[in-house]
């Protein structure tokens, strides 16, 4: 137990956090893709109180995909988007989002699809929570930085 709480108090080099939402986007695209799209899963007819119908539901989909394209293209470029608090905000927006696709997969009777979004889900969560997953590079951009000498 010490050495998970010692382990998490590290901030991860850049490259490793690159390499880790390559694969997180990676994981997300590809199993999304051949669940959704090949296997053709179903999706809710319903959430709450809106009606989803076929056609919105394939939108729904390709969104997904999209959305796991995101983390793959940024880590790719190797590029500040934008300032760390709204880095930590689309972090969180990010787990809402993933939390929301998970409920609106149709449950199977195997752990299939709508488990592993869950399980990825908690992935930006804990990013946003930590500020561990930001580079080093890009906890200052945007911000003035002044030095006082005396």
């Amino acid at each position: 137990m010490m050495w998970f709480i010692s382990f998490i108090q590290k901030r991860p080099s850049d490259l490793t956090i690159r390499i880790g939402r390559i694969l997180f986007g990676l994981a997300l695209a590809i199993g999304a893709y051949y669940n959704l799209i090949y296997q053709w899963d179903a999706m809710k007819s319903s959430f709450w109180w809106i009606t989803i119908t076929e056609q919105t539901a394939l939108i729904l989909k390709y969104v997904l995909i999209g959305m796991a394209l995101v983390p793959i293209i940024v880590s790719i470029i190797n590029k500040c988007v934008a300032p760390k608090k709204y880095i930590k905000i689309a972090q969180f927006v990010f787990w809402i989002i993933l939390f929301i696709f998970a409920g609106l997969i149709k449950d199977t009777a195997d752990l299939d699809f709508d488990v592993l979004v869950t399980i990825i889900a908690f992935l930006p969560l804990f990013a946003g929570i930590t500020w561990k997953c930001i580079p080093s590079k890009c906890l200052k951009y945007w911000e003035k930085i002044t030095k006082i000498r005396v």
